[in-house]
């Protein structure tokens, strides 16, 4: 990649704004810049792949007085995929978890967690596949819907199409991300992908809840995330304890070698459609139970890599 800075003065020499706003900023010239080069790029008519982004990835590209100088690659190698969904999962269930209240839309969950990743992703996250869409954007579809079908994220036509939610098995994974990445310097960070064939979820989630092996820990677990002295423990205790006896199966398929991606899936499930059964009335009192504000103020400060 070109140096930032040479880039940067070429673009503020090239560019003069006039009657603007705030006309001297250079990410408005940029921004104003891109426009321009899209629409040359529309009126042209030019073939949409006449230059691929690997093909301009491996190229040389330098500035030499107050022009752009680009060398094509001696050979177009593999330049890999950027992120895997997978990688994406856990940080996912995080901002769920933090972000809870705001219903946010899901456009709008993609945009933010994009954002809030943004320092550890590369250029390659955003190349723009066929259809048009960012790959990154893509790739947190996808990682969503991993672990829907898994059942932590709810999976009514409210949720699927309008927005994210987590489940209740999303939840108690979601509070064991967060506890264990609030003491790490970067809260956020990607872990590295560690290959597993048989499985298309993260170590970190499916191991999550191995410490909630009794009643008491598995409240404790959800109380983590809750505010003091919440009602819902004694107003749905037999719920909860429904739950949570329903709950211990579900953790032994999201580790069962013996079982295929698609079986351990509809397992899973199975398992979550038998809790979903515990009612409305429990999961609006568990969402209006949750409350991180301290701990999603401790995690957005030490949220850059």
């Amino acid at each position: 990649m070109i140096q930032r800075d040479d880039f940067e003065g070429l673009i503020d020499r090239l560019v003069i704004l006039e009657s603007f706003p705030e006309q001297g900023t250079l990410n408005r010239k940029i921004e104003l810049l891109c426009l321009a080069l899209e629409e040359l790029k529309f009126t042209r008519g030019g073939k949409p792949d006449e230059v691929s982004f690997e093909e301009y990835v491996q190229s040389d590209v330098r500035i030499s007085g107050n022009k752009l100088l680009i060398s094509a690659p001696s050979e177009i190698g593999n330049i890999g995929s950027g992120t895997s969904p997978i990688q994406l999962q856990a940080p996912l269930l995080l901002f769920l978890l933090l972000h809870h209240k705001e219903r946010y839309q899901v456009l709008d969950i993609i945009q933010l967690f994009i954002e809030q990743l943004r320092g550890q992703l590369k250029f390659l996250d955003f190349k723009k596949t066929k259809t048009g869409v960012t790959r990154c954007f893509t790739n947190t579809r996808f990682a969503a819907h991993v672990l829907r079908d898994y059942g932590l994220l709810k999976f009514t036509h409210r949720e699927a199409f309008k927005t994210w939610e987590l489940s209740l098995a999303g939840f108690l994974v979601a509070a064991d991300v967060l506890q264990k990445r609030s003491h790490e310097l970067s809260p956020w960070r990607l872990h590295v992908l560690q290959k597993d064939a048989n499985f298309d979820l993260l170590p970190e989630i499916r191991f999550a809840c191995k410490e909630i092996q009794t009643y008491p820990a598995f409240v404790n677990r959800l109380a983590s995330i809750c505010k003091p002295d919440a009602e819902l423990f004694k107003t749905f205790q037999p719920a909860l304890k429904e739950a949570f006896a329903l709950l211990g199966g579900y953790w032994a398929i999201l580790s069962d070698r013996t079982l295929s991606q698609k079986e351990r899936r509809e397992a899973s499930l199975e398992r979550i459609r038998r809790l979903d059964a515990l009612g409305e009335g429990f999961f609006q009192e568990l969402s209006r139970c949750i409350q991180i504000n301290d701990l999603l103020q401790r995690t957005i400060n030490t949220s850059h890599v």
